[in-house]
Formats: structure tokens, sequence, C-alpha cells
């Protein structure tokens, strides 16, 4: 159980449309956030490292989804240019093979949560949104 999923999403309130990243190479990944999210977001796609961070740069995400390996990296490599920006939005690892070790090295390095795919409609709003109600708390984006 990821730590968000011990707060209530109900009593949050963010501002629809704000930005979200997808950085994955599997086309799946941003058809599945795309109909989870469209409602609430504003969704930007990369299928890579050095896409995402262009991205970054251009769009200020206020929360990064990634895969936990893409083409030209993975999401600690992504995590560490992130972590070199100004302002750093909160990064959601996901993964087929999700497990509390990989959660715990997510946590660790700086990651905010970890999702499981497939994903689970609810289980990714509510991470979401509790991820941009903390980059919108702490100034982050």
């Amino acid at each position: 159980m990821s730590p968000a999923s011990c707060v209530q999403v109900q009593s949050i309130s963010i501002q629809p449309g704000f930005p979200l990243l997808v950085v994955s190479s599997d086309e799946q990944d941003h058809s599945s956030l795309h109909r989870i999210l469209r409602e609430d977001c504003r969704l930007h796609g990369a299928s890579g490292r050095r896409e995402a961070m262009s991205s970054v740069r251009r769009f200020h995400p206020r929360v990064v989804v990634c895969d936990q390996t893409f083409a030209d990296g993975d999401w600690r490599e992504l995590l560490s240019d992130l972590q070199a920006e100004q302002q750093m939005p909160p990064l959601i690892v996901s993964s087929r093979l999700a497990d509390d070790r990989l959660w715990a090295e997510v946590l660790n390095l700086g990651g905010y949560d970890l999702l499981t795919k497939p994903f689970v409609a609810a289980e990714v709003s509510r991470v979401v949104k509790l991820a941009a109600h903390r980059a919108s708390k702490t100034d982050q984006y």
C-alpha cells in the first residue's frame, strides 16, 4: 500500500486541466492514462528521457508519470534529471513488475509513488491527484 493511499481524495481540491507528462515507449500507457485522466489534466507525452526533459522545460508539468524503463534510459535517470531542475514535479513510476522493493527504491531515491500496470483507474486518479496537490502545496509547479 502506498503512503498516498491513506489520504481521502474527495477532500482534496486541485485545479482541473493541470499539465501532466507521461513518459513511456508503450503507446498503450499513453492511451490508458489519457482515458483515465482526460477530465483532470492536460496530458503531454514523451517516449524517452531526452524528449521528457524537453517537455518538462516546455510544458512545466505538475506531475510526471513514467514507465520503469524506456528506450534511452530508466526512471532513475529521469528522476536524476528532474532533481537537477529548479522546480521538480513529483515523479510517479509505473511497472508491470511492481513490488515492495521497487516501491521502496522509488520513495528512497525521491520519487513520489509507484503504480502497477495494468492501470486501475481509481488508483491512478487518486495517486495523480495527490501528487498534483502536493506539488501545488510545495510550490513545485
